[in-house]
């Protein structure tokens, strides 16, 4: 592969002009990846999560850009110039809801999922998206909806009845570590939940970057969408620098107590 320094319109190409090789399913895919077309959270380049995700071992590599699928185009291209098989969504984030990860399974799905985000943005101010979890429901034939839990757990389970009434394809609830010392009473609170609702839960890194040495980037990004300096944002920037693609050795270890959610990753 070439050696990428500024990644901005570039692609993939291979020296040789050869297919790239085939690689091997690896036990994890990383679904929930925010790219620069999240605006100001997304802090890596399709290129750079594609070549990280190769590194890593994987053979796939999700994209679920908030309320848009502008950055699909690049992460495909990336994708199949590395060999990757690349698995188009984004994430909405519902008005009255807590946001979702959502995955077309063919093309009509897709067309649904388009045609929801185009209601959503034809209505409010550029940038923005009004959705409501009703809306959701009427568009969900043929995507593959995962749950992502807020910070507020609470307000998460208090939430997640009505999620799973009005979504009942939907699979899945998202669970990542925050590396704040509670991960593990989360991840199980999480678990049970999804259980008693006839759901699982997928494991993700929620990532917003490629690799650790990007999160001041990222802080930086943070700060100008909330309008604030380095110095007054405080709790608005994320609490550590974990928020970068993972192997699949490292999130099974991570994971260990769930297998099944480094499983889910692959259904």
């Amino acid at each position: 592969m070439p050696e990428i320094t500024a990644v901005a319109r570039k692609k993939l190409v291979r020296h040789d002009g050869m297919a790239p090789p085939p690689i091997a399913p690896a036990s994890f895919v990383e679904l929930g990846v925010a790219t620069p077309f999240s605006f100001l959270r997304g802090a890596s380049d399709a290129i750079e999560l594609v070549l990280a995700a190769l590194g890593l071992g994987m053979d796939a590599i999700g994209v679920a850009d908030r309320n848009s699928l502008a950055g699909v185009v690049r992460m495909h291209s990336a994708a199949k110039g590395a060999g990757l098989r690349p698995l188009i969504g984004c994430r909405i984030d519902p008005i009255d809801a807590p946001s979702l990860l959502a995955y077309p399974r063919d093309r009509a799905a897709y067309g649904r999922l388009s045609k929801l985000l185009s209601l959503g943005k034809m209505r409010c101010a550029k940038g923005e998206c009004d959705l409501l979890l009703s809306e959701v429901a009427l568009h969900a034939e043929g995507i593959a909806l995962i749950a992502m839990p807020g910070e507020d757990l609470d307000a998460f389970e208090a939430a997640f009845p009505a999620m799973c009434a009005a979504l009942p394809g939907m699979r899945h609830v998202a669970a990542a570590h925050h590396y704040r010392g509670h991960d593990l009473a989360r991840i199980e609170r999480l678990d049970r939940l999804a259980r008693a609702h006839g759901r699982t839960i997928l494991a993700t890194n929620d990532v917003h970057y490629h690799c650790p040495s990007r999160r001041p980037l990222q802080d930086v990004m943070a700060c100008i969408r909330e309008k604030v300096t380095l110095v007054e944002a405080g709790l608005l920037l994320n609490a550590n620098a974990e928020r970068h693609l993972k192997s699949p050795a490292e999130m099974e270890r991570l994971f260990a107590r769930w297998p099944h959610a480094i499983a889910a990753t692959r259904r």
